[in-house]
Order: C-alpha cells, then structure tokens, then sequence
C-alpha cells in the first residue's frame, strides 16, 4: 500500500516538474523580453551568486526532493505548495546545477533504488539534452543505480545531442566505452549517431563507422540508418558516393562489401509512394551499376504500395537486359497482385505481348493461385511453350500443399513434370 502509494505521488510530482518547467521557461521568456533577468542572471553582479552559492543551493534543494519519499512513506502526504516550491526550483536548475542536484540524488541510499533509477533517469534525460557530456559522466559514475530502470534512454538521448555538436567526440566515447557500456551499441543509440550526423555530413558518418571497428550486425544496422536518412536529390548523391567509396575500401571483407552492396537498395525508401518520374529520373543522374540496380529494385518491389506499379514494370522491362529483371516484375506484380488482383489483371490484358508480360503474367499467377488455380492455370497457359511456361509450373508444383501428395502427384504428370 505504502509503495503504491508512493508510486502515484512520484508520477503526479514527475507531471508537475514537467509543466512547471514550461511554465518557468514562459517567465524567463518574458522577464528577459521586459528588460528583467531570472535565475542567475541577476540585475548586477553583486547580486549573482558565485559558483559555491549556485553548488549549495543545488545540495539543498537535492535534500529537499529526497526528503519527500521518506514523508510519503509515513503515510504522510507533503502540502502542495511544498511539491510546487520543489517542482519550481528543480525546473530552475541550469545544467551545472542540475548536474550537482542529480548527483546528491544519486548518492543518496535512502530512496528505493527502483525509484532513484526512474525518476533520476529522466532527469538526466533533461541533463542529456543540453550537456550531454555531463549526462554520459553521471550515468557511467552510477550506472548500477540507472541500469535499474530498464526503459534507460540517457545514452542514446545524450549521444544524440553530442553526435549534433561534435560527432567525432561522440563517436570516441562510444568506441571507448562500449565494452563497459554496450548500452552505448544499441541499437537505438547507433541509430541516433549515425543519422544525426549523416543528416549535416554523410561522409562523416562514414569516417565514423569505419574508425568504430563494429561488428557485421551494428555496422548493418549503421550502413542502414545512413542511407535512409538521405531525404533529397543532393543528399542521395552525396551519401552514394561515401558509399561507393565505403565499400570500394573494404574489398577485402566480403560481409561488410556484400552489405554495403545492398544498402543501394534502401534508397528507394527516400521517396514516396507515388513519385515514379522522380525516382527514375535520380536513378538515371545516379548512373547504377547493374548490381546497384538490382539492389535498388529489389528493396522497392519488397516494400512498395503505391499506385504505379504498371508503370515501374514497364521501367523495369525497359532498363534490364531482356530476362534480367524477370524476378523484380515478378516480385512487384506479386505485391501488386496481392493488393489488387482486380487492377493487375485488367493491367495484364491490355499489355503488350512480350517478355516484360510474360514475367509479368508468371508473377501474377503464382499470386493467383493458391487462392483462384483455375484463373491461373488460364493465364499460365497463354504464356508460349517454352522456359516461361514450364518454370512457372514447376514453381507451383514445388509449392503445393504438403498434404496433398495425390493432388502434386497428379499435377505432376498432367504438365509433364518430372
């Protein structure tokens, strides 16, 4: 009763800190508008208190806030003008303060350590936003303490902060750090480095991860974040260049070559749905490699669900050598077919005869027919005799329902499959 107690007052009093910070915010705002000064910059320095005055104030004010669990725990709720003055005063706190107010909280072992850990954790949430150095320097100093509130997002918070000022040194502390801290390679951590750096520099992101020395799954991860972050013509062209030359310089290990390779892919997630003569238009300026090609259509034939699908078949069929992109029309009328049988059929009946629909009329009836054979089985026999025809089959046959060896059977040896 006494912790459940204490657990709806330590919510009600996180809310309260949070409004009454926007609220001190808003006032210092409009002291400062009127010609006035709040905090500590006082009207002269006479009045400024010095930096042992500014230390003390955050000491009391620290014994203050610890002292208000131990009331609640004798069933003794504090007034609140009381909680409102402590509320008030810890939204006051710049980060030099903060960062000594934090401290005594965390040295202090007369709160349940459960406690200590949440309600500390957003406070250096706050710290990590506006001195990200200080944050990482309390979390390390007490991470026995932070580490008991699972939801911890003071390293990825204050990674992020810094990545945006000063990548290099983010990136140094990640590197030093992470054996003590794997929490300094989550994923979410990672993440907020390499895409807050790839947003003002993407060559930098790259510098970045090639000086880390990650293992495959985060330097994917990595390679994945910065790509996606590219949003512009400008940018794409600039982080595929890094890229390029990012794979061109680790020839040697074919995971991480292999991995920059497909990353090409994942450009394609940059543009809408609906924007095909756009993206074509940068997939020509881009200049692609036949594998750079490849790798982007298959990224966008997985994840496309826009409306022009008869119209990047078409590209497809256009930009491919004859049977290259066979499996990229299958695999985007597939998707298009599973959205639209409806619209893709009509699409089918009026396309021009020739290998784009015949891939084209493969993919859609493989769709088809684990729900409609025979509309299938109709399509697939106005495809010519030939490859076409017969690795259609066998596909469907190599597909078919594992109980019912008498139906495969049967298939079987009416399309002469052996």
């Amino acid at each position: 009763m006494i912790l459940a107690i204490a657990a709806v007052i330590g919510w009600w009093l996180d809310t309260r800190l949070t409004d009454a910070r926007a609220v001190g915010e808003k006032l210092s705002t409009k002291l400062e508008g009127s010609g006035m000064n709040s905090g500590d910059n006082r009207g002269t320095d006479r009045n400024r208190p010095t930096r042992t005055e500014r230390a003390q104030e955050a000491k009391r004010l620290a014994v203050a806030y610890i002292a208000l669990p131990r009331s609640r725990q004798r069933i003794v709720i504090p007034s609140v003008e009381h909680i409102t003055d402590v509320e008030q005063k810890i939204a006051a706190l710049d980060s030099s303060r903060l960062k000594i107010f934090v401290a005594d909280v965390l040295a202090s072992m007369e709160l349940d350590a459960m406690i200590v850990s949440e309600r500390v954790n957003k406070l250096l949430g706050n710290l990590a936003r506006n001195d990200p150095r200080a944050a990482l320097d309390l979390f390390t100093k007490h991470a026995s303490v932070c580490r008991k509130d699972m939801d911890c997002g003071v390293v990825s918070t204050a990674l992020e902060a810094w990545a945006k000022e000063d990548p290099v040194a983010a990136a140094a502390w990640i590197k030093e750090n992470a054996g003590e801290f794997p929490e300094a390679l989550s994923t979410q951590s990672l993440q907020n480095v390499f895409y807050t750096t790839a947003q003002k520099d993407p060559r930098m992101a790259f510098t970045l991860l090639a000086t880390l020395g990650l293992n495959y799954s985060n330097t994917h991860s990595a390679l994945h974040t910065i790509v996606t972050s590219a949003a512009t013509d400008e940018q794409r062209n600039i982080t595929l260049a890094a890229l390029r030359e990012f794979r061109d310089a680790n020839q040697s290990d074919k995971e991480v070559r292999q991995a920059a390779e497909q990353m090409v892919g994942y450009f394609s997630w940059g543009f809408k749905q609906d924007v095909f003569k756009t993206a074509t238009e940068w997939i020509a300026s881009a200049n692609l490699s036949s594998n750079e090609l490849d790798s982007f259509c298959g990224s966008l034939t997985r994840n496309y669900r826009g409306d022009e699908s008869a119209q990047w078949i078409e590209w497809m069929g256009a930009t491919f050598p004859p049977g290259k992109g066979d499996r990229r029309i299958m695999a985007m009328i597939s998707r298009w077919t599973e959205r639209d049988y409806e619209a893709a059929g009509k699409w089918l009946d009026s396309a021009p005869e020739g290998p784009v629909k015949n891939a084209a009329i493969s993919g859609y009836a493989l769709t088809v027919f684990k729900h409609d054979p025979e509309t299938a089985m109709q399509w697939i026999m106005t495809l010519p005799p030939g490859n076409d025809r017969d690795h259609t089959l066998k596909t469907i046959h190599l597909n078919w329902p594992k109980g019912d060896s008498e139906g495969a059977a049967s298939f079987a040896k009416e399309h002469g499959i052996k």
